[in-house]
């Protein structure tokens, strides 16, 4: 009897990479069959609305050919589907946007022509229904946002439904503008303002946990508990964004949310912080309940929630969702204080995206209107 030595690896399913050996009739000879994958990682991977692109690498012992388990699943198509043994193949793997409005699966199974039987595994695509920011793969993109204290933000996107200039202008005339780069090969983020470059390391939903700067930090941080322990984000978490001009913090309390892309969830409470570090303006903090409609959050590309405070509050990224988790999915229609309520009224467009906003803040003596243009 002589062995035939088989390898079969797919990380996140194996733990090391798996040896077998098969009893061959003399005939038949010593072979090597089989594959090791470098990627995927996992046997299910899962990608965004609006990602285009994966890779599939893996070394092949012998010859071989990918067949599609879901052949109506068209949306997701490999380079190259048979090629030889004794071979290390660097594949790409490519996705239509999903505009379905749900999430759907596409599995394939690779095989050794010449040995089907001893060595073959499957693998499969998830694309969630929602893009790396939160929104639906079918959500209308907001280009403008005026409102009627005279600010105006004015939003640019790429092919791939991603932000990549977002302007703020005040009423005084100035502007701060934002520019986004996304640079896939290296998966890193870099967002410039003015003298300022922040960069960070990017998903394949196209976002980051934080972005780093000289000096600057915008990003997630942790919320523990009293006695040291770290929380999870699913039950509150900190947004930060420590600029050259100020700080500016909010607490978001889930209360044990469901926070994968596809659920819904909504934060019971905010608090916010600012801090101005370069004028004389006084320091606040401000801690509101918040209320929800029937009114889904996700089906334009800005979280509109984020003008809850105001437009000199608000902080362009988060605005844009490019953190994906201060996004609740519901619209906010009450925020309580001490000091009074913020009531929120809210017209949709056929599509269901937000047309108009008003926020009637009694804590301010303030009613603004939000325009939004598509």
């Amino acid at each position: 009897m002589k062995k035939a030595k088989l390898f079969t690896k797919i990380l996140a399913a194996l733990t090391f990479a798996t040896s077998l050996t098969a009893c061959l009739d003399d005939s038949d000879g010593p072979y090597s069959a089989g594959f090791i994958f470098e990627s995927p990682v996992s046997v299910r991977t899962y990608i965004y609305a609006n990602t285009t692109t994966d890779s599939l690498i893996m070394q092949c012992l012998g010859p071989w050919q990918i067949t599609s388990d879901t052949p109506q699943a068209t949306w997701c198509t490999i380079e190259q589907m048979k090629g030889y043994g004794s071979s290390i193949y660097d594949l790409v793997v490519r996705f239509s946007q999903n505009t379905t409005g749900q999430s759907r699966l596409a599995q394939f199974t690779i095989t050794d022509t010449e040995h089907p039987d001893k060595a073959h595994n499957s693998w499969q695509y998830l694309q969630y229904a929602t893009r790396g920011d939160g929104s639906f793969g079918t959500a209308a993109l907001v280009k403008e946002i005026k409102s009627s204290d005279d600010w105006t933000v004015s939003i640019s996107y790429d092919e791939k439904c991603r932000p990549v200039q977002v302007t703020v202008k005040n009423p005084d005339g100035n502007s701060d503008s934002y520019s986004m780069r996304y640079n896939e090969s290296e998966k890193r983020l870099t967002v410039t303002s003015g003298s300022s470059s922040l960069t960070g390391t990017m998903d394949n939903g196209y976002q980051t946990e934080r972005l780093l700067g000289a000096g600057d930090t915008i990003g997630y941080v942790a919320q523990y508990y009293s006695n040291g322990v770290q929380m999870p984000a699913s039950y509150a978490f900190n947004y930060l964004s420590a600029r050259l001009r100020r700080t500016q913090a909010f607490a978001y309390l889930l209360g044990g949310k469901n926070l994968t892309p596809d659920s819904l969830h909504t934060a019971d409470s905010l608090i916010y912080y600012c801090r101005w570090k370069v004028e004389d303006k006084p320091t606040t903090t401000e801690r509101y309940k918040l209320e929800y409609g029937q009114m889904d959050n996700r089906y334009q590309s800005v979280d509109a929630n984020q003008l809850l405070l105001g437009m000199a509050d608000c902080e362009p990224l988060q605005l844009l969702s490019m953190f994906r988790y201060t996004r609740s999915t519901s619209i906010v229609t009450k925020a309580t204080s001490k000091e009074g309520t913020i009531d929120v009224s809210t017209e949709l467009n056929a599509d269901r995206s937000v047309r108009r906003m008003v926020v009637k803040d009694a804590c301010h003596h303030t009613e603004t209107t939000y325009d939004f243009t598509y």
